[in-house]
């Protein structure tokens, strides 16, 4: 595995693995509560209103943005983990432009969202506390 206190100090680079997994996060709560009101419909429906998929939205276009930059400033950013993650965040970013179709995108961040959570536990646990 990638040597990830190499280069600078080790609490920048906890720094930016704590800020990817932030950005994974904002990411992962609204497409977490899309998939509970899309399953159930008769107890999660009443978090849908007019500004629902602006909110879930915005959450998921800066889950990615917060993502990207910081895998970008990760020195895996080069490994196929980091080329996972930026992958990843790429899809979140650019789902909006698929207009009526934004669903297919999200159901692939949703499907792989277990491959990026293994990515940043592995990496937690790369870096020493």
């Amino acid at each position: 595995m990638t040597d990830l206190t190499s280069g600078s100090p080790l609490g920048v680079r906890r720094g930016w693995l704590t800020s990817a997994t932030v950005g994974v996060a904002l990411v992962a709560i609204p497409l977490i509560v899309l998939c509970l009101v899309m399953v159930d419909k008769a107890h999660f429906g009443a978090l849908v209103g007019p500004i629902f998929l602006p909110i879930t939205t915005g959450g998921i276009l800066a889950g990615a943005v917060v993502l990207i930059v910081a895998t970008w400033n990760l020195p895996i950013r080069r490994t196929w983990r980091g080329v996972a993650l930026f992958v990843w965040a790429l899809i979140a970013l650019t789902s909006p432009l698929f207009g009526w179709l934004f669903l297919f995108p999200w159901a692939v961040l949703v499907v792989t969202l277990s491959l990026v959570l293994w990515i940043l536990f592995s990496l937690y646990r790369a870096v020493p506390a």
